[in-house]
């Protein structure tokens, strides 16, 4: 065994010698032409390159070379400033790295997404409709490339991709989107087109999108989703009403209360109470004595953000009330809390 070893060590260590060593030179060789490049990016931006370094880039055969100088292009590149991305765009497309980026399209998964992000920073279209096919992939960081490209291709309509998602919208593509929109101030669309969507995990995006953005005026269609046949759908229609203080709502929600389950039992109450009403303080006493300890609990809490009225409402409950509700109230009027 310890021959064997010996034998394998001896076979294995130069190997593993030279593939240090190789990446070593690849990665010296990569930051050498990177700041070689960048220097002709920056000359070409400010019309200081010469005939031979133009002619030098024209002649690029090397796919590493081809490869760095769309990397340079990229790092230079900036959203803010229009007069250099038009030029950094003119000049990817003359050398023709745009050729480079589709064939990157036709190789394995890890590829596809880096000709994506480089066809998609460039804005470069010829190759949406292969980009969109993407977005039935199974492989979700393909899913996520795939929209944010389409995304910053699709400028009019950028979140015409939601029209065709068949697959679970996921959290972290969600997250994803978001944080594109938050960063590259994209125009934002109504999002309540999409509240009838057949795939729910779309509908619920939608719903946060319009609670976080404030979107008001899709509150008339977000009113009828109450009635949908998901729970955890209902639960974000409740959320956003509430976080759009639309007092319409309370009423229909009110309505639905002894139709629901636990949990949009406890979201209703919730949102009640958010929403201040003093109007809603006799809905509130008359579930106060559920056997359900939660919606004791909530009703309590959202009796006592009405304000002062319902502050000394609960101080005379806990008079009269039974030992769980004294106990409640305690809790929710302790100023520790």
């Amino acid at each position: 065994m310890i021959i064997i070893f010996a034998i394998a060590l001896m076979v294995l260590l130069p190997s593993i010698i030279f593939s240090k060593l190789y990446i070593a030179y690849r990665k010296e060789r990569y930051e050498r032409l990177f700041r070689k490049y960048s220097g002709y990016a920056v000359r070409f931006l400010i019309d200081e390159l010469t005939d031979d370094e133009l002619k030098e880039l024209k002649s690029l055969k090397s796919k590493f070379h081809r490869k760095v100088f769309t990397a340079v292009l990229i790092a230079i590149d900036t959203a803010e400033n229009k007069v250099v991305s038009r030029k950094i765009r003119k000049l990817y497309l003359d050398l023709k790295l745009n050729e480079d980026s589709v064939n990157k399209l036709r190789k394995r998964w890890h590829q596809k997404i880096k000709g994506i992000r480089e066809l998609s920073h460039m804005r470069v279209k010829s190759e949406n409709k292969r980009i969109m096919d993407y977005l039935q992939k199974p492989n979700e960081i393909l899913r996520i490339e795939s929209q944010m490209g389409l995304i910053k291709l699709l400028p009019f309509v950028p979140f015409a991709f939601l029209d065709s998602q068949e697959k679970p919208f996921t959290v972290w593509e969600q997250i994803n989107v978001f944080d594109l929109i938050r960063k590259k101030r994209i125009e934002i669309p109504e999002f309540h087109l999409w509240l009838n969507h057949w795939n729910d995990s779309v509908v619920m995006f939608c719903l946060d999108m319009i609670r976080i953005l404030k979107q008001n005026e899709a509150v008339p269609e977000v009113l009828k989703l109450v009635s949908h046949d998901n729970d955890l759908v209902k639960g974000k229609v409740i959320k956003t009403l509430v976080d759009l203080e639309n007092k319409e709502a309370v009423g229909k929600l009110k309505e639905l209360f002894l139709l629901e389950e636990l949990p949009n039992q406890i979201n209703i109450i919730r949102s009640i109470g958010h929403l201040k009403l003093e109007s809603e303080l006799s809905f509130l006493l008359e579930n106060i004595n559920d056997e359900e300890f939660k919606i004791r609990l909530e009703c309590c809490k959202s009796i006592a953000l009405i304000g002062e009225v319902g502050v000394n409402k609960l101080k005379s409950l806990a008079l009269s009330g039974d030992e769980e509700l004294k106990r409640i109230v305690k809790h929710v009027l302790d100023p520790r809390i």
